[in-house]
């Protein structure tokens, strides 16, 4: 017999256990199915029996009758055990062996630790990210209770958690993942099959040759693409990859010549060479021979890079003629970007010594390129040929300085930097060109020795708040690594964080040129590097209790009240003001805001307890 009208009344009985049974009196559902069960009623005493239990629930009887839970209970009691009699169960397929997998994963994390990476990999929203880093660095991960939540995380909505799933955790359950995933893989799915793909042949694409190559040619255009690059390195398959390389779509061609720029074959090879001489793949191969190739492949790109600069147009020969030229050129600055060749540095000597001619056609980045490539160098040929270039534009004074403080000792780099940009005496057009320089070279400097990272971290009260810190050379470093001649020549360039840096005791003129910025109309732009002032000041040995009053005064100035939070160096000044500074920080109290006024009325409180 047929169950659907029994699985339906069935459904509108659970619905009524949940609502309520005394719903059930006029339920329209239960009046809709009513007439079907008296119907077969007439045939059969079971549904007679059903439909009289309907008729009860939706008509109650009086005080004499059931209680509506109990007839609910009673008819619900003979639907199930029709069903159970009627109704059949059987597995499909056909039986066959229980799938065994090696994995020796456990389940010994407590839930608790569980819990946090389970929500995070099953919702959207901000910190997952974080969560499930922390959880991977705990070892949370070799719980086999996260293996499902581990592979659906490659599906993530937010690319750079699936992307961690896909080269951290998968990887970290060894090579037998890649059979775990092979049961779910889809050849036509999208991205997140994509990485499913690319952790499979990591884990053990050697194991799994056969998927992969049918994924090659039958997949969707992402999967064949995935499963062409890992194919790189396979002799046997380089024909396969000889012929995708011709293919007619782009992105098939590119995961060809990246598979056999991987694989290192002299027939790769010679099919990479073909196909950057033809141009029409050029700047695609670029990008994939930057990323490595084999040797030969660099070598013949370095040889026609300099047949082109050669037959480079003159300067005559119009803007689009040049335009396409250099088009055509920079391919190969990108594929060469990070070779080390004599060939490649005679090249980049070449161009040096031709900068009217390439610098007449408007090719400024061929001269960044190589001013980049000689500063790496950093031999006395490079040095040599990067001041010369620095003479010419000032646009290089960077290359050569950092070539010079690789190469000559500390003396010799002021030497040739601080003492030859600070003459007094030049004016007009050459007195412009050297104040530029100079400002360059303190930016220049700044980037090697001022504010070289953040790093933030917890420092105050039970609500977390991270305060930034701004990192800069240590005393020990500037003593060891520069001149000390660069303090006067910071402080004669009115470069104030370089002053800072290289402030060291017994050096009055830095202390008088430090407090000088804290004097008067509080400066704006001093704000920003109010905490550098400090440790300038503290590097000059001036005594602590004027550097507390020195920063209490700068907090009383009316210009400072736009700061959002304090670096956690200045609050630990704060920390060490004397309790008789309670009444003047109460007083500038309503004039800070977010953080800062929090932080502000902490140390606040603390002055007071010492009071």
């Amino acid at each position: 017999m047929s169950t659907a009208l029994l699985q339906e009344l069935h459904q509108e009985f659970r619905r009524l256990y949940i609502a309520g049974s005394e719903l059930a009196a006029g339920d329209f559902r239960l009046k809709r199915l009513l007439p079907q069960l008296q119907q077969l009623g007439e045939r059969s005493p079971v549904f007679k029996k059903l439909g009289e239990g309907v008729e009860t629930l939706l008509e109650p009887g009086g005080a004499e009758g059931a209680a509506p839970g109990a007839a609910l209970l009673e008819v619900t009691l003979l639907l199930e055990s029709v069903l159970y009699t009627q109704g059949t169960v059987q597995a499909e397929g056909t039986p066959g062996p229980i799938p065994v997998r090696s994995f020796t994963l456990q389940t010994k994390q407590p839930y608790r630790k569980l819990a946090p990476v389970l929500e995070a990999l099953s919702t959207t929203g901000s910190g997952r990210y974080e969560v499930v880093v922390d959880a991977f660095k705990e070892g949370v991960f070799q719980d086999l209770r996260l293996l499902p939540v581990a592979v659906s995380a490659l599906n993530d909505p937010y690319s750079e958690l699936a992307e961690y799933a896909k080269n951290k955790i998968l990887p970290s359950y060894g090579p037998e993942i890649s059979s775990y995933l092979l049961e779910s893989f889809n050849p036509a799915g999208g991205r997140s099959e994509v990485r499913k793909l690319e952790a499979i042949a990591a884990a053990g694409a050697s194991s799994h040759l056969d998927v992969i190559v049918h994924a090659a040619e039958n997949g969707s255009d992402e999967i064949r693409a995935a499963a062409i690059k890992c194919l790189g390195g396979y002799e046997e398959y380089t024909d396969a990859l000889l012929e995708w390389s011709a293919d007619k779509k782009k992105v098939i061609r590119e995961a060809a010549y990246t598979a056999l720029a991987a694989g290192g074959s002299a027939r790769g090879a010679e099919r990479l060479i073909e196909a950057f001489i033809q141009k029409k793949d050029r700047e695609m191969l670029a990008g994939v021979l930057a990323d490595g190739a084999p040797a030969e492949v660099y070598a013949r790109v370095t040889a026609l890079f300099m047949e082109e600069l050669q037959a480079a147009p003159e300067n005559t020969a119009g803007k689009k003629v040049t335009e396409k030229a250099w088009e055509e050129l920079t391919p190969f600055l990108i594929t060469l970007y990070h070779v080390k060749t004599p060939e490649l540095d005679a090249i980049f000597s070449y161009v040096l010594k031709e900068y009217n001619r390439y610098i007449s056609l408007g090719w400024v980045p061929l001269f960044d390129h190589a001013a980049r490539y000689k500063q790496e160098s950093a031999d006395s040929a490079a040095l040599e040929e990067l001041a010369e270039l620095a003479q010419r534009s000032v646009r290089h004074l960077p290359n050569y300085f950092h070539a010079a403080k690789r190469t000559v000792s500390p003396q010799e780099v002021f030497d040739r930097f601080g003492g030859t940009l600070t003459d007094t005496k030049l004016i007009g057009q050459a007195a412009k060109q050297a104040a530029q320089r100079s400002q360059l070279l303190v930016h220049t400097i700044e980037e090697q020795a001022v504010d070289l990272y953040w790093d933030y971290e917890v420092r105050w009260d039970a609500s977390g708040v991270r305060q930034y810190n701004k990192k800069m050379l240590s005393a020990e470093e500037v003593a060891a690594e520069w001149d000390p001649r660069w303090l006067d020549w910071s402080i004669k360039q009115d470069a104030l964080n370089l002053a800072c840096v290289f402030a060291r005791p017994g050096h009055q003129g830095v202390q008088d040129y430090l407090k000088g910025k804290l004097v008067g109309p509080f400066k704006r732009y001093t704000y920003d590097r109010l905490a550098n002032i400090f440790k300038g000041l503290e590097r000059a040995d001036l005594p602590e209790p004027e550097r507390l009053e020195l920063l209490m005064s700068a907090l009383e100035e009316n210009n400072v009240r736009n700061l959002y939070t304090f670096d956690h160096y200045l609050f630990g000044m704060m920390e060490r003001f004397p309790a008789r500074y309670a009444d003047r920080l109460k007083e500038i109290l309503p004039r800070f805001k977010y953080e800062c006024k929090r932080q502000l009325e902490y140390i606040y409180d603390q002055l007071v307890s010492k009071l």
